[in-house]
């Protein structure tokens, strides 16, 4: 029912639309005929021009520009609207001799001289409405295309990323469960954690910054599990975090990059730095992580498949609101990233006091 009744809302809008159009377009040519000398005259000069306005307008609406300027067969369209300008100025003709044969009609200021040029005034008019009307839905399509190859490329994109960083943990586990480690335990609980945000957090276009943060507490405690004493973070995080929301597994990729091509090819001891700061709205990142020297990666794969993907992320996400450098030295990495986060939406305020209750109520 609802789906008939805006069907009729549409039907009555553009039927009011036209009505509107001729109205207009009398109007205009009544001014033209002397509308304040004489007003009954002047509108009925201009309604003997009215059927001929109604053909070619309605001809080039639904028959020559379709069919024909559209699909850029100019001389098909050009024909075309030479017939229907000559049927009218025969028309118009016809109507000249009419009203001079008609004495009832006497006093009609209608000249065969000028009885073509109103036609293709007003034609022009019409054919330049319909123009722009399909260049604005073509417009339209074609950003909603984009739009659809972006949604897609990003799933995409978090299919490759997922597997990938579950591949990394899973290995650490691996390596514990094979020593029979006590720290087996915990790392199952802690990857179940990394889970449960995958599934059900990760999904959103946005997440509270917090959250993404407490996602990457989640990963290093995982790390520092596997390297124990022979590895030093140092994790400074400052500013209002709870206020703002991010993409979510957007961080984690430089982090990994960290563990994975830095501190797990050294044999002594490792450190990484991790610095975040808001500042108003702008995030500013620090990620730097000692590597070994002698190592040939490769700067220009940006430490593989997970800094690719996030760097793709960056630039669909945001286009012309972030700067990313990463930097090799002789025995470090740095990661620097300036990015512009929007305001958390009201929905994540409230999951986000909830869940600060839960914890204080936990202890």
């Amino acid at each position: 029912m609802l789906f008939k009744n805006k069907n009729w809302v549409r039907i009555f809008s553009k039927i009011g639309l036209h009505l509107l159009f001729w109205v207009l377009v009398l109007t205009y040519f009544a001014w033209g005929f002397g509308l304040d000398v004489n007003p009954k005259q002047s509108f009925l000069n201009a309604v003997f021009f009215l059927p001929g306005h109604i053909l070619t307008v309605y001809t080039l609406l639904y028959f020559l520009v379709p069919k024909y300027l559209l699909k850029r067969r100019f001389l098909a369209f050009f024909v075309g609207f030479t017939i229907v300008v000559s049927i009218c100025g025969i028309y118009m003709i016809i109507t000249q001799l009419s009203v001079n044969n008609n004495p009832a009609l006497g006093g009609a200021n209608i000249t065969v001289g000028r009885n073509i040029l109103p036609f293709i005034h007003v034609g022009a008019i019409a054919a330049s409405i319909k123009l722009l009307k399909h260049w604005y839905f073509q417009r339209q399509l074609t950003i909603e295309a984009e739009q659809q190859k972006t949604v897609a490329e990003l799933k995409l994109l978090k299919a490759q990323l997922h597997p990938h960083f579950l591949f990394n943990t899973l290995n650490n586990l691996y390596s514990h469960t094979l020593d029979a480690s006590p720290k087996s335990p915990e790392i199952v609980m802690k990857l179940s954690g990394l889970l449960r945000f995958m599934i059900y957090e990760s999904n959103s276009a946005r997440i509270p910054l917090s959250t993404e943060l407490e996602l990457l507490q989640y990963y290093i405690s995982l790390e520092q599990l596997r390297y124990g004493d022979r590895l030093e973070i140092s994790l400074t995080i400052s500013g209002a975090i709870e206020k703002y929301q991010i993409a979510p597994l957007l961080i984690l990729p430089f982090l990994e990059n960290a563990f994975k091509h830095g501190t797990s090819r050294q044999i002594d001891q490792c450190w990484i730095s991790f610095d975040l700061a808001m500042e108003n709205k702008m995030m500013r990142f620090k990620l730097v992580n000692s590597i070994d020297p002698n190592a040939d990666d490769n700067l220009d794969k940006l430490g593989g498949l997970g800094l690719q993907n996030v760097k793709r992320r960056l630039q669909l996400l945001y286009k012309d609101q972030h700067s990313l450098h990463l930097v090799r030295l002789d025995e470090v990495f740095v990661v620097t990233l300036d990015l512009t986060l929007e305001e958390l939406e009201d929905q994540y305020k409230d999951i986000l006091v909830l869940n600060t209750e839960k914890k204080a109520y936990a202890v």
